[in-house]
């Protein structure tokens, strides 16, 4: 185990200890919370809008950013207090530990994804630069397992990959290409 090893284990604990104290159920939340203000604020906002035209004297050019804000934080609040609720609900059926440990996992892989990505885009940058000494990579027990994280969940994270996907999608001139 080198220091690189411990720059890719610090954020995995964090991760781990993350979910623990929220648990499955709010960990969740907030990933689910964010999708879905996204999308129901972009939905929904109209709504928001014609109400509030409608009863508040509010300048139409800042209307759409406003109806955007208030449905946004609307939905977030909506699920918080429902993932709230089914957390106290698991804890008085006493599922509460299973919560939490659910919770590091989901927190461990949450992590782990992030870190993942990471060590993806430094693997293509020290590919052109050599700031990591290959040989800190190679002992590592952590580089190899983590960097294959991402790519396993979603294919396309691979760099290479996605370059190759850009390439065939566009064709550059050779010259052009081999800059790149």
């Amino acid at each position: 185990m080198n220091i690189f090893d411990l720059a890719i284990a610090i954020p995995l604990v964090w991760g781990l200890y993350k979910g623990f104290s929220k648990g499955f159920i709010q960990a969740l939340a907030t990933l689910v919370a964010l999708v879905l203000g996204v999308i129901g604020a972009i939905k929904f906002s109209d709504i928001t809008s014609t109400f509030l035209a409608s009863n508040l004297n509010i300048e139409p050019t800042y209307l759409p950013l406003i109806s955007f804000a208030i449905t946004f934080i609307g939905i977030i609040i909506g699920v918080h207090f429902l993932a709230r609720l089914i957390d106290k609900l698991l804890k008085a059926v006493a599922l509460g530990l299973v919560n939490k440990l659910a919770g590091a996992a989901f927190g461990l892989a949450k992590y782990a994804f992030i870190v993942s990505v990471i060590l993806i885009a430094l693997n293509y940058i020290n590919g052109q630069t050599n700031f990591i000494p290959k040989e800190k990579i190679e002992s590592s027990l952590l580089y190899e397992p983590v960097s294959k994280f991402a790519p396993t969940i979603i294919p396309y994270v691979n760099l290479d990959t996605l370059r190759q996907r850009v390439d065939d999608k566009v064709k550059l001139p050779e010259s052009l290409n081999d800059s790149i």
